[in-house]
C-alpha cells in the first residue's frame, strides 16, 4: 500500500510509520498546530483548517454559512479515517461527491421554512382600487344662411343686369340664422394599486415552537448528507 504521508508539505506532522490513512483530526492538526507553540484547541480545530481542506469550489445554497457548513462535515468525521491513500486523493473525492449531491440538498435546505424564525414577519398585501372619470361637455354650434334669389323675363336682359338689379322681374333675399347644442359625455377607467406591508409580531412561544421544528428538519438534512459522504471513509476507531 502507498504511503498516506509522503505528499505535500501541507501535513508535515502526519506520522511516516503508520500503514493506516490519517484521520480528519490528525489532519487538521498538521495543518493547523503544526510547528505552534500556543496550539488551537480541538474544537476550533475545524474552523480553523477547513479552507485547506475544502480547498475547491462546490455549490452551496445561501440559506448555509459555508463555514459553519464544513465545520459540521469535519466534526461529524474527525475520529474517521479517510478511505483513500493519499489526503490529495481524498479531497479529489469529495469534491466530486460534493458536486454530485449538494443541488439536491440545496432544494432540502431551501424547502425548509423557518430561516428568519426571530426576525418580524413582514406581509406584502395589494389592492386594486378602480376609478371611474365622468366628462361631460356642451358645444354650442351657431349657423347662418343668405338666401338671394334673382330673375328676369326680359330676354335681351345681360347677367351683370340682373346682378345689379336693372333689369329684374322677381327678386326674392331671405337670411336666418340657428343655433344649436351638441352634448358629449366621455368615461375613463383607471386601476390604481395599493401596497400594504402588515408586520406579524410571533410570541416567544411560537418561536419556540418553529425554532424546534426548524432544527429538527436541519438536523434530518445533514443526517442524510452524512450518510452520502459515508463511503469517503474507513472506518470508526473503536
Amino acid at each position: 500500500m502507498m504511503n498516506f504521508y509522503n505528499q505535500w508539505n501541507l501535513f508535515p506532522m502526519l506520522p511516516t510509520n503508520n500503514i493506516e490513512p490519517p484521520t480528519i483530526f490528525q489532519i487538521l492538526q498538521s495543518i493547523v498546530n503544526f510547528g505552534k507553540t500556543e496550539k488551537t484547541k480541538v474544537p476550533n480545530l475545524a474552523k480553523e483548517g477547513r479552507t485547506k481542506i475544502f480547498n475547491f469550489d462546490y455549490p452551496l445554497t445561501d440559506k448555509v454559512d459555508k463555514e459553519k457548513f464544513e465545520c459540521m462535515i469535519l466534526n461529524h468525521f474527525l475520529m474517521r479515517r479517510i478511505n483513500f491513500d493519499t489526503v490529495l486523493i481524498f479531497q479529489v473525492q469529495l469534491e466530486n461527491k460534493l458536486n454530485e449531491i449538494m443541488p439536491f440538498y440545496n432544494k432540502l435546505f431551501d424547502s425548509i421554512d423557518g430561516w428568519n424564525i426571530f426576525e418580524d414577519e413582514i406581509h406584502d398585501l395589494e389592492s386594486n382600487t378602480t376609478s371611474t372619470d365622468n366628462t361631460n361637455s356642451t358645444n354650442n354650434v351657431s349657423t347662418s344662411s343668405d338666401d338671394d334669389v334673382r330673375n328676369s323675363n326680359m330676354p335681351q336682359a345681360q347677367i351683370d343686369n340682373v346682378k345689379d338689379g336693372a333689369y329684374l322681374t322677381n327678386y326674392t333675399y331671405s337670411q336666418s340664422n340657428s343655433n344649436s347644442d351638441s352634448n358629449s359625455n366621455s368615461t375613463s377607467n383607471g386601476t390604481n394599486k395599493n401596497i400594504l406591508h402588515e408586520t406579524r409580531n410571533r410570541t416567544p412561544g411560537e418561536k419556540l415552537e418553529m425554532y424546534k421544528a426548524f432544527q429538527n428538519e436541519v438536523k434530518n438534512v445533514y443526517t442524510l448528507l452524512f450518510k452520502d459522504l459515508e463511503p469517503l471513509f474507513y472506518s470508526i476507531i473503536p
